[in-house]
């Protein structure tokens, strides 16, 4: 199996690294990496700008957010199952936020 079961184990590294970079006083680069640095790594990085396109805007771009990476990292997100996981983990990312005209 080449992508987790479950998403939110995902999400809740994204929160936690969100809320120490919050909390740090001045915050320098995260630095990540799996064996390869492109399937892994890819899959954290693309669901961390992901979650802020989410936050920011209400929408995601996922094949837009791939594509960029590629740019900067050949092979990033390795496997379609990996490309679908990604979708997985946003839209229940997604179903987590509160409703836009519940604020």
């Amino acid at each position: 199996q080449q992508t987790p079961e479950s998403a939110k184990p995902l999400l809740h590294l994204v929160s936690k690294v969100e809320e120490t970079l919050q909390a740090a006083a001045s915050p320098g680069p995260i630095v990540v990496h799996c064996s390869a640095g492109i399937g892994r790594t890819g899959c954290f990085i693309a669901t961390r700008i992901g979650c802020q396109q989410l936050k920011d805007k209400g929408e995601v771009d996922i094949l837009g957010i791939v594509c960029r990476l590629r740019m900067d990292r050949g092979g990033m997100i390795q496997t379609s199952e990996q490309y679908q996981f990604l979708h997985h983990t946003l839209a229940l990312y997604t179903s987590q936020l509160p409703e836009a005209g519940s604020h």
